[in-house]
C-alpha cells in the first residue's frame, strides 16, 4: 500500500513538472510601438508571451487578452543567470524601433528575435 501511494505521488509530482514547463508565458509591458526583429509591428501596451519549442526552432507567441496578435521565429539563448525582472531590449534604425531580445523575470533564456542582414553597397 504504501508503495502504491509513493507511485502516485510520484507521477502527480511529474504531471505537475510536465504542466509547469509547457505552459510557459510572462507578461510584458511593450512602450511604443516597435517591430519585432524582421517581424510584425507591435503597438505600446501589455502582451502575454509564449514560448513554442519546437525540434528545429522556436516561436514567441503574443497575446492581448484571448487575441493572438503576433507569431514570430526567435532563437533561445542560455544566459548565465536567471533574469530579476522582464528586459525588452530595442534599438532604433532608420524605419524605427526594432525589439531586438527579451529577456523573462525568473528565466535563464533570452529570447532572441531575428535580425534584418544589412546589404553593404
Amino acid at each position: 500500500m504504501k508503495h502504491k501511494l509513493e507511485c502516485c505521488g510520484f507521477v502527480a509530482f511529474m504531471l505537475l513538472l510536465l504542466a509547469v514547463s509547457a505552459s510557459f508565458a510572462h507578461d510584458v509591458s511593450i512602450a511604443g510601438a516597435a517591430r519585432l526583429g524582421n517581424g510584425p509591428i507591435i503597438d505600446s501596451g501589455t502582451y502575454r508571451i509564449e514560448l513554442v519549442k519546437n525540434q528545429d526552432s522556436s516561436e514567441a507567441v503574443f497575446y492581448q487578452g484571448n487575441d493572438q496578435v503576433a507569431r514570430v521565429p526567435v532563437t533561445v539563448v542560455s544566459e548565465p543567470s536567471k533574469a530579476k525582472r522582464t528586459e525588452v531590449h530595442s534599438e532604433l534604425r532608420d524605419d524605427g524601433r526594432v525589439i531586438t531580445q527579451i529577456r523573462l523575470q525568473g528565466s535563464r533564456e533570452a529570447l532572441v528575435f531575428e535580425q534584418a542582414r544589412e546589404e553593404s553597397e
